[in-house]
Order: structure tokens, then C-alpha cells, then sequence
């Protein structure tokens, strides 16, 4: 009895699931047996990682400014403040102190990585008191360095140039809760479906430029001097050598840097030893991921 019942079991089982495995759900698993694919897995990995790492740069962002002024400023949040300063000043706030990773946040968060600002103000800060010229003017946050409410910062400004540095909270508990899998600040970077990353590639191709960057040069007087002659060789085939092997060098840093984000080659022709005639292809392009169509 017990057994002719479990036989029924196992045919009604296996009725739902034929009812249920229709040409729409075989294409449905045949979709989702994409995510599976190792590769997506390792850039997943990588990007976890990638996130982690831009979350501990962000917490401290820096910048410069010129200009006349004089002053300095303290500030342990907008409750606790001292600063007395005047200025006149253009500058540039950077996201952190490592400027190979500015390309990265600018490319992958389709932003511009850098903030700017200039303008003319006075101001007087004691604890949570702040007196600011034009502090009433719409656009007066964009006369000077940014100044988030919980930020801790110092800025210094000696007659011409203004140094800026403030360590962020915010980005702090950001990295935290990014190693428990919660994106607090909601700027990770995710995997897009309609791009293809390859890491690897980037990375063999970033320490190829890195370690072998320097054939440019005999590449370039060999080139120079087999089209138009002995002394354009010595001449304008070193010139173009040394150029492009100083481009190739800073490309290979940020590629191997860079290489989780899978990104097509900067450089034409991707590799510095190639077949391809250098006189017509060898391009520098903006970083770009492999599109699926």
C-alpha cells in the first residue's frame, strides 16, 4: 500500500513538471543559465572586490584651489567648526589621492569624477555658528570646496594656493556595510547585460604594455627609417618612439589597475609587438566595454 502510494506521488510530480516545461520555460533557463556562466561569476567577484576598494579611497577626497586668500578651517562636522579665511579662488576637489582610479570612477559611473568651483566669499566659523558673504546667493556651494554636514575637514589657504582634505563618514560606514553585501550609499558597480567584461584579456594586455612598452621606440626608428630615410629615423622615429612608448607605459598602469572593468583595448594595435602597420592604426581610444549585439 505504502508503496503504491509513493509510486503516485512521483507520477503526479512528474506530470506538473511536464505541464510545466513549455518552449517558453526551456528559454527561460536557457536565459538564466547565463548568470551561471563562470566568467560573469569571476567579474562579479572582482567588482565586489573593485567596490570595496573605491568605498576605502572615498572616505578621504582632496583638492586644490588657486588664487589670492589666507585663512584656515577646521571642522569636526557642521557642529564643530573654527575657520576664518577670505578667498578668491578656482579649484578642483578629486575623488581620492590615487589618480590612476579617477579614470575608473569616470568611465564606470558615467560622471564627471572631478568637482570644480570659483568664486569669491569670506568666512567665519565657532562651533556649530557659521557666517558666510553670499551665503544666501543660490549658487553660493559652488564657490568653494564642498562641505558635507558630517564631513571632518581642513583647509588651508596660504595667498595662492588652498589645500583641501576631508575624511568622510558616510563613505565609511559605505565600506562596512559593502563587506556585508549591503550597498548603503547605492553606488556600486553592477554587472550591465548588455556589455561583456574581460578581465583577463585587460590584464594580460595592461602588463603585456607595462613590461614590453619600451619596443616603441626601436619599433617606431625602424619604422620611420624603412618609409622616409636614415635621419627621419633618427630624428622623428625617436621623437614618435619615445611618445608612444610613454602613452603605452601610462595605458598599461591604468589597464592592469583597472582590470576588473573588462574593458575593450585604449590602445591600436593592443599589443606594441604585432603584423599591423603602425602608420595608420595606431589610435588612442576612451575606455569602452565589448558590446553584445
Amino acid at each position: 500500500m505504502f508503496k503504491s502510494q509513493v509510486k503516485l506521488l512521483f507520477g503526479i510530480l512528474a506530470l506538473v513538471t511536464a505541464m510545466n516545461f513549455t518552449p517558453v520555460k526551456a528559454q527561460e533557463i536557457g536565459a538564466n543559465s547565463e548568470m551561471l556562466d563562470p566568467n560573469g561569476a569571476i567579474v562579479k567577484t572582482e567588482l565586489y572586490i573593485w567596490n570595496r576598494v573605491s568605498h576605502l579611497l572615498a572616505i578621504v577626497r582632496c583638492g586644490v584651489a588657486l588664487g589670492p586668500g589666507i585663512g584656515a578651517e577646521v571642522a569636526i562636522t557642521n557642529y564643530a567648526q573654527l575657520s576664518l579665511y577670505a578667498n578668491v579662488e578656482t579649484g578642483i576637489a578629486f575623488p581620492h589621492f590615487i589618480p590612476p582610479f579617477w579614470l575608473a570612477d569616470y568611465y564606470e559611473n558615467n560622471a564627471n569624477a572631478f568637482e570644480f568651483h570659483k568664486g569669491k566669499y569670506a568666512t567665519a566659523a565657532f562651533g556649530p555658528w557659521r557666517k558666510e558673504t553670499g551665503a544666501d546667493d543660490p549658487y553660493a556651494d559652488t564657490y568653494h570646496f564642498r562641505r558635507d554636514k558630517w564631513d571632518i575637514r581642513v583647509q588651508l589657504d596660504a595667498l595662492l594656493i588652498h589645500l583641501y582634505v576631508a575624511i568622510r563618514p558616510v563613505e565609511i560606514i559605505d565600506f562596512f556595510t559593502g563587506i556585508a553585501g549591503y550597498d548603503f550609499s547605492l553606488d556600486d558597480m553592477q554587472l550591465d547585460p548588455v556589455v561583456e567584461r574581460r578581465p583577463a584579456d585587460q590584464f594580460g594586455r595592461g602588463l603585456c604594455n607595462v613590461l614590453f612598452g619600451i619596443v616603441e621606440i626601436p619599433n617606431n626608428i625602424f619604422r620611420v627609417t624603412r618609409t622616409e630615410g636614415d635621419l627621419a629615423g633618427c630624428s622623428k622615429g625617436v621623437g614618435l618612439g619615445i611618445w608612444r612608448f610613454l602613452v603605452r607605459e601610462c595605458v598599461g598602469v591604468v589597464e592592469t589597475i583597472t582590470f576588473p572593468f573588462g574593458w575593450e583595448p585604449i590602445i591600436e594595435p593592443a599589443y606594441v609587438i604585432n603584423d599591423t602597420d603602425q602608420v595608420t592604426t595606431w589610435k588612442v581610444y576612451k575606455p569602452a566595454f565589448h558590446k553584445r549585439y
